[in-house]
């Protein structure tokens, strides 16, 4: 709603509300907790959950939430400290380090899924370069669910498992 709009509607005067929910609205990206029936499948398409059953990728998707950024916007910092993980359903983004375009990324990347395992700082910063749609897993959650449910941890072990022994056995020249 253009501010215009606002003040008509307010009595022809801006008041504190209406100025504090703008701003609020362009500071925080909205959203939405838990995913719908499509969330399990989201997260399969991921590496690090492709093990999981869909018992547990349920489990994990209702831990989640989705979060949608306008174009420009910072998703990720570099050098902040990595609490959360996401893949992006829709839009895209790139991956910068410093000034520098490193990547881009569209549906079904994803970006952060080692903070989940390790909350050390970001190497590179994601910033949207359209309309962007994501699914988050917070550090928190994840554990939470980890506690919760064992099992998920062994799935996620056996995919770092097999993504190690995938780089020891490329030979080195």
């Amino acid at each position: 709603m253009w501010q215009e709009d606002r003040v008509a509607k307010t009595s022809g005067r801006p008041t504190l509300t209406s100025i504090v929910g703008e701003t609020v609205a362009e500071v925080s990206p909205a959203k939405r907790h838990g995913l719908g029936r499509g969330g399990p499948a989201l997260l399969k398409q991921v590496p690090l959950f492709a093990n999981l059953s869909a018992r547990h990728l349920k489990k994990l998707a209702s831990r989640c939430e989705v979060v949608r950024y306008p174009v420009n916007r910072t998703v990720v910092r570099q050098e902040a400290r990595g609490d959360s993980f996401f893949v992006i359903a829709d839009g895209e983004a790139a991956v910068k380090k410093g000034t520098r375009t490193i990547g881009k990324l569209g549906p079904g990347d994803f970006f952060g899924e080692m903070a989940l395992l390790d909350g050390q700082p970001r190497s590179a910063s994601v910033v949207a370069t359209t309309p962007l749609v994501t699914v988050r897993l917070m550090r928190g959650e994840f554990s939470k669910t980890i506690d919760d449910n064992p099992e998920i941890a062994r799935g996620i072990m056996a995919e770092l498992a097999a993504r190690v022994r995938r780089l020891e056995s490329v030979p080195v020249h």
